[in-house]
């Protein structure tokens, strides 16, 4: 099985990252001013419309300094290369089989933990090493089977392939 570039995918998800902060400090902006607007004051001390707007602003401001960390740790990844048959362990690029022979492909990376990015039509998603799917991938080689449980389900996948 032939995986995706891991320089590629690690720009497909700073691309992505980028355009997701962009989108969230519009948003904040949008919020706080909206917070500061004259339609926003209150009308009595029940009315709470700008104090929930600048709290949504302020949630917004954090969102966006996790996405600009989440970026900054991606691009300072040193990147290993593990088709030599080393176990699995931070920034491994690995695809994973399941029963019915449907192809997951997971890049595990400290941060940026969901975040999905599609390269010629592969789906690419970033785990952390807090997820059950990591945890279960670390040590392991290409060959080996693995077993993830999420709450009362367990699935299983055979390593097909790491770089």
């Amino acid at each position: 099985m032939q995986l995706p570039d891991k320089r590629a995918v690690l720009a497909a998800l700073d691309t992505s990252l980028l355009g997701q902060i962009d989108a969230a400090t519009a948003r904040a902006r949008a919020i706080a001013e909206s917070a500061v607007h004259e339609e926003a004051r209150s009308e009595d001390s029940h009315d709470t419309r700008a104090t929930e707007e600048s709290y949504l602003a302020r949630g917004q401001a954090q969102r966006v300094a996790d996405l600009e960390m989440d970026r900054a740790t991606l691009r300072s990844l040193v990147l290993q290369d593990f088709s030599d048959g080393r176990p699995i362990a931070g920034t491994a690029l690995v695809a994973l089989e399941d029963e019915d022979e449907a192809v997951m492909i997971v890049l595990l990376a400290p941060s940026a933990g969901g975040q999905t990015v599609v390269l010629q039509g592969v789906t690419v998603r970033v785990v952390t090493p807090s997820a059950p799917l990591a945890q279960a991938l670390l040590g392991k080689e290409e060959g080996d089977d693995v077993a993830v449980r999420a709450g009362r389900t367990a699935k299983e996948y055979v390593i097909a392939a790491v770089s």
